[in-house]
């Protein structure tokens, strides 16, 4: 799960791609694929996880022949990912569709990457259940200046999850979307604002008493122009002004005596605080092309992977909750979600949260939604609870990932309420 660890095997990759040209898709399987699972931790030789032309009872069929999947990663039986793979010579584009038969035909998987051992697809379904987009949510190039490691962690066995996936696929997806439908309205160097943002400017409570008409829009154009040029300049000055300081505001109630400052060169731009300001790796760190400066962490990915291993082998697997949105119990999944403040872990959906963690900074801390009363009886002796905040009503200090080992006790409980919690909120019939 290091991240080390991924860009050595990279590095490795890259340099068998000279004498993988010209050899096929076999060679391109072996030489550059193939090692890149095995870096995310699964066991390539072992059939019953990797298994390669995985057949399936897949609608069209060639030749009488059923179609079969390239590589196919399976758990207990039944595949979660599927890889289909061309060769290094040739392009991706136009590949997509027979990947999203695969897809669609099984109800298992959860992504499908589509690769020719440099360039990277990786689909999910974020629209309708069961049916692949039909754009990629993220998309890399192994021999690309900064290929993303960090989100490539992301799909490491440890901490691999349906749901955290889908999640961050459709936030990945639609952050794009809208910095981009930002950019366009909100850079207005050479230009007027919109018809439509000048609409809906004075289209707000007790802005402009009348029709807005075509005429109104021309008129009131460039007045809105100056209001947001007004308006974005301030909040320029006061995102600098706080790099000056080396800290952002705390939010309201956070704990003054939490707040810690950190160096101009690591605050993440736009960062929620409390108490704690996320880091950006200094490598892995970059903005994206998306505006985002989320970064998972080695620390973070190894929480989540402990957390998993304690939920995995305990009753809470086989559990089903109340989805108040298919109004049926389904079962529990555990999974994660990163914000610029947080590291947090949800069954089946963010807003069913258990724990959230925050790595960085001097103060590392678990936050538990529990009762404070019985989760203080708990905490093992040689751990320090600290004051609840706005984020956690009770929280514990650790030095590092593996005291949530001794924590199991604690996390345990506090997935437990939440899948207790989806009951109680079960209508009655």
């Amino acid at each position: 799960m290091s991240i080390d660890r991924l860009k050595s095997v990279v590095e490795q990759i890259n340099g068998r791609i000279p004498a993988t040209r010209g050899r096929g898709e076999e060679a391109t399987k072996q030489a550059l694929i193939l090692p890149l699972l095995s870096a995310l931790g699964y066991d390539i030789w072992n059939p019953a996880e990797v298994c390669p032309e995985y057949e399936a009872d897949f609608a069209i069929r060639k030749g009488g022949q059923k179609e079969k999947v390239d590589l196919a990663i399976l758990s207990d039986g039944s595949p979660l990912i599927f890889v289909e793979v061309k060769t290094i010579d040739e392009a991706l584009d136009g590949h997509e569709g027979q990947l999203a038969r695969y897809f669609n035909a099984d109800r298992n998987v959860c992504l499908a990457i589509l690769s020719n051992g440099i360039d990277y697809r990786f689909f999910t379904d974020t629209g309708d259940p069961n049916v692949m987009d039909k754009s990629p949510f993220h998309g890399m190039r192994l021999d690309a200046a900064d290929p993303g490691l960090d989100i490539l962690a992301r799909f490491h066995k440890s901490v691999f999850s349906p749901e955290a996936i889908r999640e961050f696929a459709t936030e990945l997806i639609y952050l794009s979307r809208m910095v981009k439908l930002l950019r366009k309205e909100l850079d207005l160097r050479d230009k007027d604002p919109s018809e439509e943002l000048v609409r809906w400017i004075l289209g707000a409570e007790k802005m402009y008493e009348g029709r807005v008409t075509a005429n109104v829009v021309e008129r009131f154009a460039p007045i809105s122009k100056n209001a947001l040029t007004i308006v974005l300049r301030e909040i320029v000055r006061r995102s600098l002004a706080a790099l000056d300081k080396g800290v952002s505001e705390p939010e309201e109630g956070a704990d003054d005596s939490e707040v810690e400052t950190t160096p101009e060169s690591e605050l993440v731009p736009g960062a929620e605080r409390e108490g704690h300001v996320k880091q950006a790796d200094t490598e892995e760190g970059k903005e994206s092309e998306s505006g985002t400066r989320i970064v998972t962490t080695d620390d973070e990915l190894e929480c989540f992977a402990i957390i998993k291993s304690q939920f995995d082998t305990s009753d809470l697997s086989q559990l089903k909750m109340y989805d108040s949105a298919s109004r049926q119990d389904v079962p529990v999944e555990l999974a994660y979600k990163d914000t610029t403040g947080y590291f947090g872990i949800y069954l089946n959906r963010p807003s069913c949260w258990a724990m959230r963690i925050v790595m960085g900074g001097r103060k590392p801390w678990v936050g538990f939604n529990i009762d404070p009363e019985a989760a203080q009886e708990l905490v093992p002796t040689d751990l320090r609870v600290l004051k609840p905040n706005a984020w956690a009503p009770f929280r514990v200090a650790i030095p590092g990932p593996d005291s949530l080992r001794t924590l199991s006790r604690l996390n345990l409980a506090a997935m437990r309420k939440v899948i207790d919690d989806r009951k109680g909120s079960r209508p009655e019939t």
